[in-house]
């Protein structure tokens, strides 16, 4: 026998369902990719439309769902959603729930920033990636000036030209105490923007700060080691930013990072001077990965980094595209202080077979696993004795 509340009550939901999903505004296709979802309600949590590239019409569609109350994550990452989709979604007020939310790739724009800046109900957001968006310094600005992002934890801008004014903006931003994780890769904020994130006295949980490309030069590299509030500090990422031995050296005096686990310089120019004065710091006996690939690093700069004996914990060393030769590779294998050492990268350093060997002649690096010493100079002898010492090891050899 049928229930006159229950089939009232089924009515009313179809209603609700199709004023939120209209097949005829958004075609057939979107409406059978949508439908399931919005059938899901309150039992949805998370939402990976990944790649997609549902455009526009989609996050509108979405934007106006109501029944999504405990939706947690919001992952649209290359979708085509521009700054109207944008717009659409900033003015959402049932996601009071929502942690994440990736935007990656989208052409939101400035206008698009924004927007979203001005959302209030995003209060538990914790992870905002709109890296890739084309925000510009305008929307980094409008960005800083949230207030509402209070448990925010990791910000991605990545490839976004924020340039030095919107990074000056960002480290004014007094709201974002929680942050641990800020992202600014590709974005030409050079040395007067890293200087204003330097001052930042409001980030006091910051673990990862990743600079990749930014043009900051020593000036910059200098600036970084001049904070003292990112005492938490464990990711470093100054790569491709035109950093000389000045610039290490500077660096390597730092004693305030003791929790740093991860330092990447890859592709700047320390050289033998710079990695001489990293090699004796004595503050990181946490780190545990030196990525310093194409740094113009000789046979000077590989031994002192193999006399080292404070990264009792290192478990990866990249000296990739230098020229430490078989000299090089020779002092490096005296090290006895890398027990933990599982990954090392000498791809194109002018090894010989006499420089293989005498790297499988360490006794230490009993946990190393992966091993590179493509585009060398190696040979059958030199290739034997590496594979010789670590079976166990994926061995790279190849020359391209």
């Amino acid at each position: 026998m049928s229930n006159p509340e229950e089939e009232e009550k089924q009515v009313v939901v179809q209603a609700v369902e199709h004023d939120l999903l209209n097949e005829e505004e958004i075609g057939s296709d979107l409406f059978n990719y949508l439908n399931p979802y919005f059938k899901q309600g309150e039992s949805l949590t998370e939402l990976d439309f990944q790649h997609q590239e549902l455009g526009v019409k989609m996050a509108i569609a979405i934007s106006k769902n109501t029944t999504w109350t405990n939706l947690i994550s919001l992952e649209l990452q290359n979708n085509e959603i521009g700054v109207e989709g944008a717009i659409a979604l900033s003015k959402n007020t049932t996601w009071t729930k929502l942690t994440t939310l990736c935007l990656h790739t989208n052409e939101i724009g400035a206008e698009g920033a924004i927007a979203l800046s001005k959302n209030t109900s995003w209060a538990n957001l914790t992870t905002l990636d709109l890296s890739y968006t084309s925000i510009g310094a305008e929307g980094a600005i409008a960005l800083s000036k949230n207030t509402t992002w209070i448990n925010l934890t990791t910000l991605d801008l990545s490839g976004n030209s924020i340039n030095a004014e919107g990074a000056i903006a960002i480290s004014k931003n007094p709201t974002w105490t929680n942050l641990t994780t800020l992202v600014l890769k590709n974005n030409s904020i050079g040395a007067e923007g890293v200087i204003a994130l330097s001052e930042n006295t409001t980030w006091t949980n910051l673990t990862t700060l990743d600079l990749h490309l930014n043009n900051i030069g020593d000036e910059g590299a200098i600036a970084i080691t001049k904070n003292t509030t990112w005492t938490n500090l464990t990711t470093l990422n100054l790569s491709n930013n035109q950093i000389s031995a000045k610039g290490a050296i500077v660096l390597s005096k730092d004693d305030f990072w003791k929790s740093l686990t991860t330092l990447n310089l890859c592709d700047n120019s320390i050289g033998d001077e710079g990695a001489n004065a990293l090699s004796q710091n004595v503050t990181w006996t946490n780190l545990a990965s030196l990525e310093l690939m194409w740094n113009d690093i000789g046979v000077e700069g590989a031994v002192a980094i193999s006399n080292n004996t404070t990264w009792t914990n290192l478990t990866t060393l990249d000296l990739s595209y230098n020229s430490i030769g078989a000299e090089g590779a020779n002092a490096l294998s005296k090290n006895t202080t890398w027990i933990n050492l599982t990954t090392l990268n000498l791809r194109d350093n002018s090894i010989s077979d006499e420089g293989a060997i005498a790297l499988s002649r360490n006794t230490t690096w009993t946990n190393l696993d992966t091993l590179d010493l493509g585009d060398n100079s190696i040979g059958g002898m030199g290739e034997n004795a590496v594979k010789s010492r670590w079976p166990q090891a994926e061995i790279n050899l190849a020359n391209y």
